[in-house]
């Protein structure tokens, strides 16, 4: 039976869509309460299951060339520590100072109406401290997971790209190039599914591409190589000049011989 949603053709005697979970019923059949009810709900987790990776969307994808992602450079291990743990500490602060404000406002008298506007604006502060709180806090113990080897790559913040470890540095990751499947077009971002590091398709969900970020760790070891043999080089053309430069002035300073 085609699916009038998706048109995806499906087994005969399947009653929901296999590609996008609707219901297929034929047009001589009538639903009762309950089973319009049962597809509504079906449905329902079919799309919220959507709003994130599931195990059978990984099957069969191919993997992205790894040159497809762009790493920018952040910041330093210490002061990814010292950022985020000051960001922790300011919510905290600032969930006390609204928790204390609260209470005074609580205490006073003055107009009801007022107080209650205040009060509600507070506690509206409050919880986006809290959320920042958490959100931080989070973000600093993935940190210091990372810090403890020179090279992982983790997603660290909800809705931010997934950050990777390579030395001492930490880099931001994000994929340079649109969607290349059918013809799409769309940007794609980063997400983690159990370990695995999946590129996702702006436009449509279904479009995906697995990410081997173990091959950064390859590519900036080859990186580090070049510049490190550039620099010495470098460094031996100045030691090569200052010895030419050294060895002209002890010349020019030698005595010439009389007849």
């Amino acid at each position: 039976m085609q699916c009038p949603n998706c048109q995806h053709e499906n087994k005969d005697g399947v009653r929901f869509c296999e590609k996008c979970g609707a219901q297929l019923v034929s047009e001589k059949k009538r639903m009762s309460f309950f089973e319009r009810r049962q597809a509504k709900e079906r449905e329902k987790q079919y799309i919220l299951s959507k709003a994130s990776l599931q195990a059978e969307d990984l099957q069969d994808i191919r993997d992205l060339d790894m040159g497809e992602v762009e790493a920018t450079a952040v910041c330093d291990k210490d002061k990814m520590k010292k950022v985020t743990s000051l960001k922790l500490a300011l919510a905290i602060i600032t969930i006390v100072i609204c928790v204390g404000l609260i209470f005074l406002l609580g205490r006073l008298q003055f107009n009801s109406t007022l107080r209650i506007a205040l009060i509600f604006v507070i506690f509206v502060i409050c919880a986006t401290g809290g959320a920042f709180a958490i959100d931080n806090g989070y973000k600093l113990r993935m940190v210091k997971a990372m810090c403890k080897s020179n090279f992982a790559v983790k997603k660290i913040s909800y809705g931010k790209p997934p950050y990777m470890l390579s030395g001492n540095t930490f880099y931001a990751l994000t994929i340079k190039t649109p969607c290349d499947i059918e013809g799409c077009g769309a940007s794609m971002h980063i997400e983690e599914y159990n370990g695995e590091f999946i590129a996702v398709c702006d436009a449509d969900r279904a479009h995906l591409r697995r990410l081997d970020c173990s091959l950064f760790n390859k590519n900036k070891q080859e990186q580090v190589a070049q510049e490190q043999t550039a620099q010495d080089n470098i460094d031996n053309v100045e030691n090569k000049v200052e010895e030419l430069s050294a060895q002209n002035t002890d010349e020019s300073q030698m005595p010439t011989s009389k007849d």
